[in-house]
């Protein structure tokens, strides 16, 4: 009778099979050696849960919640987490502190989806190590922020390193769809690796500089406004109506930017794939720029605020998506770096390709050796 449970050959014994048990089925759906649906669904749910951290995190200071628990890594100096008499300010904040677990255990089935896969896709065990390790470092700065009364400048370099992860958590979720869907690879062209264009690159760089730049005047913009998180807390000395004005001016230079990429994209028969990410970019930046006009004019509206801080998160993803792309398809290097990772099987293009830029490494290999 034919067992119908997975076998696997023995280690002393290749031909001899024993039956996983319920902890290797486990082990095999947690950590595959292939890009699964598994491997997607969580890359996905890192950049998710880094967006949610920054919307609690806006939450806790437009309710004046920041000081809720007014120290750190405790609540108080006696207790781990809020009391009723702290009122609804402890409970907000510290259900934002609870926050850090969620992202934990993410950033770990993440890392534990990506790690036997680095033979293949080092790249993506990095970017989950690096994602794992940025959550201790996030709470770290939070608590510092803690203890300084929501020093404007500590809390904005605290929103910067969320955008980061949200930023680095967009690639690995680019990467692992561009290697193991063929839909993602043939709107890219990745098999044509003599089609890769450095304009492409240095348009992908400017954006992410220029998107950079937007965010981190937001930081200022946000640390001269109202919403300080605590109304007690310092915050900057700007002109609020000149800082504003100088948050707008990077943002409209990112869309020229994208502008740009789209006019050339028709003229040089760059791949669908860039003009997709440029588009998915503008309509993210058409709602952010109308949610923060609006909020502007009508006196910073906590929900609007909250809406742009949604739109901040989506920006960063995009800019992200996008930059990823067009550094991967604009250089040729990593464009054949990028073929090499695609999950086996692969169709005869990419086989091809593949091999073409495996026998490009090795020429460069004895090169090296002779020199």
């Amino acid at each position: 009778m034919t067992s119908s449970r997975t076998e696997r050959p023995t280690r002393n014994t290749p031909g001899e099979v024993r039956p996983l048990g319920a902890w290797g089925r486990l082990w095999q759906r947690l950590a595959p050696v292939r890009i699964t649906a598994w491997v997607r669904a969580m890359a996905l749910a890192t950049v998710l849960a880094n967006m949610t951290l920054i919307l609690t995190g806006g939450a806790v200071r437009l309710t004046q919640s920041g000081l809720g628990c007014p120290t750190w890594p405790r609540c108080t100096d006696d207790s781990w987490s809020n009391v009723p008499e702290m009122g609804i300010h402890g409970y907000i904040e510290f259900g934002n502190r609870l926050l850090t677990f969620v992202l934990t255990v993410v950033a770990v089935l993440t890392w534990i989806a990506v790690t036997r896969l680095r033979a293949r896709q080092r790249d993506l065990f990095v970017l989950a190590t690096i994602l794992a390790l940025g959550i201790p470092v996030q709470a770290v700065v939070g608590g510092v922020s803690v203890h300084m009364e929501l020093n404007p400048w500590v809390v904005g370099i605290h929103f910067i390193l969320s955008g980061t992860m949200i930023a680095l958590g967009g690639i690995l979720y680019s990467r692992v769809r561009r290697y193991s869907l063929e839909r993602v690879r043939e709107a890219e062209r990745l098999h044509d690796v003599d089609a890769s264009d450095p304009l492409l690159r240095r348009l992908g760089i400017v954006a992410l500089a220029v998107a950079a730049f937007a965010v981190y005047m937001g930081t200022l913009v946000t640390g001269t406004g109202p919403h300080s998180g605590d109304a007690d807390s310092a915050r900057h000395e700007f002109n609020a109506v000149l800082v504003t004005r100088m948050h707008s001016v990077p943002v409209w230079i990112l869309l020229i930017v994208i502008v740009a990429i789209l006019v050339l994209r028709a003229r040089r028969a760059w791949a669908p794939g860039v003009a997709r990410s440029a588009w998915l970019l503008v309509a993210v930046m058409v709602y952010q720029g109308a949610v923060g006009y609006v909020q502007y004019f009508n006196g910073l509206p906590g929900w609007l605020v909250e809406l742009h801080l949604l739109g901040a998160a989506l920006t960063i993803w995009a800019v992200a998506a996008l930059f990823d792309r067009m550094t991967v398809l604009g250089t040729g290097a990593l464009r054949e770096r990028a073929v090499l990772r695609v999950d086996a099987p692969v169709d005869h293009r990419l086989a091809e390709a593949g091999r073409q830029a495996a026998e490009r490494d090795a020429a460069g290999r004895e090169t090296a050796e002779r020199g």
